[in-house]
């Protein structure tokens, strides 16, 4: 809310005081509410813009506990065919919003006394999922409220094989380390909830795709929604084409998912329209009962203070409304599902490709705009100076080569004169950043409705959706890693390119090198391993411009084995540059030039060697 100085000037004074008085009325002003004309009037222009930046179809369904109010497809699901995209007849991925079935899945068997929240889960997934030193054990509540602790795990969670990875292979094959073993760190995790769903796999008897689909599909009617891969035949060719937009190529195939439970569902808007009504009802719907209404109300209970997540649900609030629901994502798909609980409406969008704007939570936004205009915070503490820093999300790769993820995935953070904050990526500290403004008692919201709420102590941390941004300690800080490896890189690939100039100019002037042939020998070597530390980097490159989780699996192994055995070679050729450069000085080989440049070609090699090392390029795992 803008603050406005008193204005002295006897002519605008009447102007002032209608203005605030407009204001003040507007705020104390009954809610507006939604009917299917101005949903529409709302939804429109929002879903007008993302085609008109580069969107292929979406669907938008807004529902309240007794009706759909808006159910309409926009731009094309096959640009090819020109099929329309429909809220009936096409389907969509929603991604991680199949993590809702999976936990109404669990808390179905709770309610049958078959599972128990607070039971360690190796007793009933077959196999023992270690408990660190001083941890606790995992449990379905901590899965449930992703503070399990595990590492992001990426190998094989999205697939181009036809038939996925039997989730029980997938489970114990994938197994992640606990790096907040305590569990009192949120930090999302897809492996946590494909092992809450093979949990239900093995206590309900059937396999989980049958076990959702017999207790929680069918009894709603949901009969165009599925978490079978392949899809069915009938349902096959209503599928949607996966346009990624951005310059990338379509998804030209099924996106396999062997974590199932976490994000394998298939679905049309209408279906998912059908599943929030009965969220909106307590569970049931059209007097099939899903889940008994304590149970529901359970799930959407915060686990703790200001972590904003309940047993699977992201509580939240949007402008002036609570908010209760999921997103999700895949290579192709970007899904959020909103609950309005108080003012019974539901709304759920699925985007078919990138666009430059706006995102899918925006719909839901804009409703709960409409519906309740933002609170006017006029009294709020700045923020505290001590928030001012780099960090990094618990959601993260740590001890594999990914963990590289979490490098660029840093955000500075800096406190504002105006008590607000300022959030930029640490490794490009430029540009205007993302404002966050105070809206409560270290409650900070930014332009988009994305709010997160400091926690002050020994190490302050935030606290945001379903996981945590904690401080990045100074040897991974990408305020100083990202700047010295990218000078690192670049010294030795201009030195790579001067030598073969430089033995040109050489034989052009008709002139041999001053070197003895040793030191020249010793000279090759260093810079052959800073080739080898290139051809590292150029690799990491070429698979991040791919772009494609499909890549990430056993297929994989030799090159990633090849990576390894490269980045090891190029630490040990980091110690040898150094080597190599203090025997020069020590010696007085050459002029002071070459003397200079072999010590920049050993630090350069220190510093990539260092990035392989703390990041786990030059690692040993193919479990990440």
């Amino acid at each position: 809310m803008r603050r406005f100085r008193f204005v002295r000037m006897a002519g605008l004074f009447p102007l002032a005081i209608g203005f605030l008085l407009a204001a003040g009325l507007s705020v104390l002003a009954e809610p507006a509410t939604l009917d299917e004309s101005n949903i529409a009037e709302v939804v429109d222009p929002i879903m007008k813009e993302w085609l008109d930046h580069g969107g292929a179809g979406a669907v938008v369904v807004v529902v309240d506990r007794e009706r759909s109010l808006l159910s309409k497809g926009y731009g094309v699901a096959d640009k090819e065919a020109s099929r329309p995209f429909t809220a009936d007849r096409t389907l969509v991925r929603p991604g991680s919003i199949s993590k809702l079935f999976t936990g109404i899945a669990v808390m179905q068997l709770v309610e049958e006394g078959k599972l128990d929240l607070d039971k360690d889960v190796s007793d009933y997934a077959g196999f023992s999922i270690p408990t660190p030193p001083g941890g606790r054990p995992v449990t379905l509540r901590l899965l449930l409220t992703h503070r399990a602790g595990f590492e992001e795990h990426f190998k094989d969670l999205f697939s181009r094989s036809v038939e996925p990875m039997p989730l029980s292979a997938w489970v114990t094959k994938s197994l992640p380390l606990r790096i907040f073993p305590n569990g009192d760190v949120t930090a999302y995790s897809n492996y946590g909830m494909a092992l809450a769903g093979y949990v239900v796999e093995r206590v309900s008897g059937e396999s989980f795709v049958d076990y959702v689909e017999r207790h929680i599909l069918a009894p709603l009617r949901m009969e165009r929604a599925t978490f079978r891969q392949p899809l069915p035949e009938a349902l096959g060719p209503m599928m949607a084409k996966g346009y990624r937009g951005r310059g990338l190529p379509p998804v030209d195939y099924f996106e396999t998912i062997a974590a199932a439970p976490a994000g394998a569902l298939t679905a049309t808007g209408e279906d998912m329209g059908r599943f929030m009504r009965a969220l909106l009802s307590g569970g049931e719907l059209d007097g099939a009962r899903i889940l008994p209404s304590a149970r529901l109300e359970q799930m959407l209970t915060l686990a703790e203070p200001g972590a904003e997540v309940g047993l699977v649900f992201i509580l939240r609030r949007l402008g002036g409304v609570d908010a209760a629901g999921h997103g999700g994502g895949t290579q192709a798909f970007f899904s959020d599902l909103e609950l309005f609980r108080d003012k019974g409406l539901g709304v759920f969008v699925s985007r078919d490709g990138f666009s430059d704007q706006p995102q899918p939570q925006d719909i839901a936004r804009a409703l709960a705009d409409r519906i309740a205009p933002r609170e006017a915070f006029s009294a709020v503490s700045p923020a505290d100076p001590r928030l001012a820093g780099a960090y990094q999300g618990s959601r993260r790769a740590q001890t594999n080569f990914l963990s590289v993820l979490a490098l660029v995935g840093q955000q500075v953070i800096r406190v504002e004169a105006d008590g607000g904050l300022t959030l930029r990526p640490a490794f490009w500290p430029f540009g205007a950043g993302r404002a966050m403004k105070p809206v409560g008692a270290n409650v900070f919201e930014g332009s988009s409705g994305w709010r997160f709420s400091a926690v002050l102590g020994s190490e302050p941390y935030f606290n945001g959706g379903a996981q945590r941004l904690e401080r990045a300690s100074w040897p991974i800080d990408a305020r100083w890693v990202v700047p010295a490896f990218a000078a690192s890189v670049a010294f030795a690939l201009l030195s790579l390119l001067a030598w073969p100039l430089a033995a040109l100019w050489r034989r052009w002037r008709k002139r041999s090198s001053r070197l003895p042939a040793a030191d020249r020998h010793r000279l090759a070597f260093v810079r052959s391993a800073l080739l080898v530390d290139l051809l590292v980097v150029g690799a990491l490159i070429m698979l991040a411009v791919r772009n494609d989780a499909s890549l990430l699996n056993d297929s994989f192994d030799p090159a990633l084995i090849a990576i390894y055995v490269l980045a090891w070679l190029g630490v040990v050729g980091a110690a040898f540059a150094v080597f190599v450069a203090v025997d020069f000085w020590r010696r007085r080989v050459g002029g002071r030039w070459t003397r200079l440049h072999q010590s920049g070609l050993a630090a350069s090699g220190l510093i990539i060697a260092y990035v392989f090392l703390i990041f786990h390029i030059a690692g040993t795992t193919l479990n990440y």
